[in-house]
């Protein structure tokens, strides 16, 4: 992304899909409702495919056109629809109370780690790219929200709705700094696959406590 000023058009719309990515992080922190992570993660990844897709543009390689469209159908659509009809409709989960911590105090703690990112990753040369020198700070700071999610979040569901935004952070990163289809690809799968796994796991855990409980009703029922 050599050529790509932040005063072109293609460098504005990166910055403003990283500032929304970036929201979207800090609106799962805030939330409690599981619909609403699932609601703002897939805005998010619908927000990064359509930077994936500004990226392309810029540097005319279709490659990366098939990277957008895939990030658009898996992260922005597949993967939201089925954590909402195969975990959260399946389970009636309904609002989050598995909090280390307060929302607002996760915020500050969340507002923290962007000041940080800014103050640490954006002092440096990153790249040549002056749009790189601006997202990238904010693709750092998308990934530590992820991890606070994961971290004060004790729900699975909430835990792996934070993966998948340090997920999307680096492949936002990726995608201002290197532009190398293969790697991003390399990164990408590998990603998705921990994330397809975390998925598998927590629909089995579920579905597991889901059956104890009905086991342990109907015990109660015979004793009766």
């Amino acid at each position: 992304m050599e050529g790509l000023s932040s005063l072109s058009t293609e460098g504005v719309l990166l910055d403003l899909a990283a500032v929304v990515i970036l929201l979207c992080a800090f609106a799962c922190l805030g939330s409690k409702l599981f619909d609403r992570y699932v609601a703002y993660y897939g805005l998010q990844s619908l927000t990064l495919a359509f930077a994936a897709g500004v990226v392309a543009q810029h540097n005319g390689e279709a490659g990366l056109w098939v990277l957008a469209a895939i990030t658009f159908a898996l992260k922005g659509v597949a993967i939201p629809l089925a954590t909402r009809r195969f975990l959260l409709e399946r389970f009636h989960l309904n609002r989050d109370v598995a909090l280390s911590t307060g929302l607002s105090r996760s915020l500050i703690v969340g507002a923290a780690l962007t000041v940080f990112a800014y103050l640490t990753i954006g002092r440096g040369e990153i790249g040549v790219a002056l749009v790189a020198r601006a997202v990238v700070p904010i693709a750092v700071a998308v990934i530590l929200l992820g991890g606070l999610c994961m971290v004060v979040r004790r729900h699975t569901i909430a835990q792996l709705i934070g993966w998948l935004i340090i997920e999307n952070g680096v492949f936002l990163a990726a995608i201002a700094t290197i532009a190398t289809f293969p790697f991003i690809v390399e990164a990408g799968v590998f990603l998705d696959l921990v994330a397809a796994v975390l998925i598998m796991i927590t629909f089995v855990s579920g579905l597991a406590h889901q059956l104890a409980e009905a086991s342990a009703t109907e015990l109660r029922q015979l004793s009766e």
